[in-house]
């Protein structure tokens, strides 16, 4: 399998970058009897909402509307952070966590409502069942900047993912225009529409090589980096394709 992600072409190389989640999202579905029901849940979920993200996030850019794809983009690195932790060291467990934690936030804020809505027998049922899932849940939630941290992120997460936070939340920052030229302007661009590609490619590559999936191969080339990047979803596999290949023109 090739991807090629080429800045100039935007809105076509987007494509090209949903059509190469889609991929790996069939190869974790076809592995779904060898992946624990948890981590095969996250996975799933994960790779779900980045095709959704990618495709606001084109939708977005053809109406030229690169403030509405800085949150997004703030989303697909804590995709992509929170894939490589899960997938770091005790995979069933922290997948399971993720899942809990989650569920621990829906329970929560069902406690929350005060309307007529908790009279419902259907909210009572989802609530119930929440209750059974976390019976023995014991909250020691990282934050994103510990996960970050960890899979060796520090950096984008100080460079990259507080940038982007400023956002998501409504503190008041000075009006910008998104169209003007600038160093400031080329970064927002590059981390929406190559970064966001790069960080997702971390995150696939933890999944494939814990699964040995067949994986992809992407090159992005983009001016703001210090040259064209090769990227193997899964190297070993790569590898063996290249070998494979060399052989084949030999005989």
């Amino acid at each position: 399998m090739f991807g090629f992600f080429n800045k100039p072409s935007r809105k076509k190389d987007l494509k090209a970058v949903k059509d190469f989640l889609i991929a790996h999202f069939q190869q974790i579905y076809s592995a779904k009897d060898r992946i624990p029901p948890d981590v095969f849940d996250v996975s799933m979920f994960f790779i779900t909402e980045a095709i959704q993200l990618f495709d606001s996030i084109d939708i977005l850019s053809r109406k030229n509307h690169l403030r509405g794809c800085l949150p997004i983009a703030r989303t697909i690195m804590e995709i992509s952070i929170n894939l490589q932790y899960i997938y770091r060291k005790d995979v069933e467990q922290r997948a399971k966590l993720f899942k809990l934690d989650s569920m621990y936030e829906m329970r929560r804020k069902g406690d929350s409502i005060e309307d007529e809505s908790k009279d419902n027998p259907v909210y009572q049922e989802y609530m119930k069942k929440l209750d059974e899932e976390l019976k023995d849940y014991k909250k020691e939630k990282k934050t994103i900047y510990e996960k970050a941290a960890e899979v060796n992120m520090k950096s984008f997460y100080v460079s990259t993912y507080r940038r982007l936070s400023e956002y998501v939340h409504s503190g008041y920052r000075p009006a910008r225009d998104f169209d003007e030229e600038g160093p400031y302007n080329d970064f927002l661009k590059r981390v929406v529409f190559t970064d966001t590609v790069m960080f997702m490619l971390m995150g696939l590559k933890s999944v494939c090589e814990e699964y040995d999936l067949d994986g992809g191969f992407m090159v992005i080339d983009d001016p703001g980096y210090k040259g064209i990047v090769f990227f193997s979803t899964n190297p070993k596999k790569e590898e063996e394709r290249s070998k494979a290949y060399e052989e084949s023109k030999k005989k």
